[in-house]
């Protein structure tokens, strides 16, 4: 162990809901996100030095630090980039700290699909890869099965932010009235878990959607994840909970293999492979060109079952990962954004 090792201490999210009909899809982004960077121990807000946010539609949120309880002089800057929006924050994090330029930081993630709904429909959800449907459909129900034990055994307990909302009551169509005033926005009651309805998972999957494949639905939600480095972690009297040896954006599985050759592993080392289920056809792909067995990929489910808030994907993504390494006492994590 070195004192500059890059060492993770917290991992939090939202629970994550469905686009359009789910909890928090009256929830702005920012709102989402203060509620999880409030949640960051006080103990590390005073150390936080920059703060990098993946969020596909580019949205600022500089006005969420004050009220979160962290310095003036963080520094908060909007990832936005089509497809990487929840990876580059994370390479940008290590960067700074490997050179000096920061000792602590956090990535972060946030994703309103509800406001982006339309936005994101106006293009194709997948690439073409063709692995045939049964294949998909096949990894899709594990893919859920694992991810509903996973919720069961209270996996993620102790990730999961609960989020209060606000509901906008409007006239009613036949009498024009409601108690209290129009467009009055009441309390709306509390969001503690994800969206776990397999009917309605089920009838999502009508002909249209087989023909477009087996993807993760639109969601809404927030993660964030704190990083710093190991001496600085003694100096703030806080205990890792995993280290970073490394992140880029590569292209293609020989530069993934190239990237954990550098960091003395093989494949063979890796206990746990966290691929983004962005769709079912890319994760097999993906899991075929690694020649990885099945039972290392995505253990406890991902974004087929519990939606897909594309800018938090990567910080949900590294919480996911260091959850799953928890649960089997493994070594090895590699979380994949294809």
């Amino acid at each position: 162990m070195s004192p500059k090792d890059i060492v993770i201490i917290s991992a939090l999210r939202t629970p994550f809901t469905k686009a359009l009909k789910g909890g928090l899809a009256r929830t702005p982004p920012s709102v989402l996100l203060t509620h999880v960077l409030k949640a960051t121990p006080d103990i590390i807000k005073p150390h936080i030095q920059e703060i990098y946010v993946g969020n596909s539609a580019a949205h600022t949120f500089t006005d969420v630090l004050g009220e979160c309880g962290f310095p003036k002089t963080t520094q908060i800057s909007t990832v936005s980039h089509s497809g990487l929006s929840s990876a580059i924050p994370t390479t940008l994090l290590a960067t700074s700290i490997r050179t000096g330029a920061a000792t602590c930081g956090i990535v972060a993630g946030v994703e309103s699909a509800t406001k982006e709904y339309a936005r994101k429909h106006s293009s194709p959800r997948r690439k073409v890869l063709g692995v045939p449907v049964q294949q998909e459909k096949e990894y899709t129900d594990h893919s859920y099965a694992a991810a509903v034990k996973a919720f069961e055994d209270g996996l993620w307990a102790d990730m999961i932010i609960p989020v209060a909302t606000r509901t906008v009551l409007k006239p009613a169509a036949d009498t024009g009235e409601v108690v209290g005033k129009a467009q009055e926005e009441v309390p709306g009651g509390e969001v503690t878990e994800d969206d776990w309805l397999r009917a309605e998972r089920e009838d999502s999957m009508r002909e249209e959607d087989i023909e477009e494949g087996y993807v993760a639905k639109p969601a809404d939600g927030a993660a964030v994840v704190v990083f710093m480095t190991r001496d600085k972690a003694g100096e703030v009297g806080v205990r890792p909970i995993g280290q970073l040896i490394d992140s880029e954006v590569v292209e293609g599985v020989d530069e993934v293999l190239d990237m954990l050759r550098d960091a003395g592993i093989t494949k063979d080392d890796v206990d746990v492979w966290e691929i983004n289920e962005s769709s079912a056809s890319e994760v097999i792909d993906l899991m075929h060109k690694l020649h990885v067995s099945p039972t290392t990929v995505n253990p406890n489910g991902g974004a087929l079952t519990l939606g897909d808030p594309s800018g938090a994907a990567g910080a949900r993504l590294l919480g996911s990962v260091l959850a799953s390494l928890r649960d089997i006492d493994g070594k090895y994590g590699v979380v994949l954004i294809p």
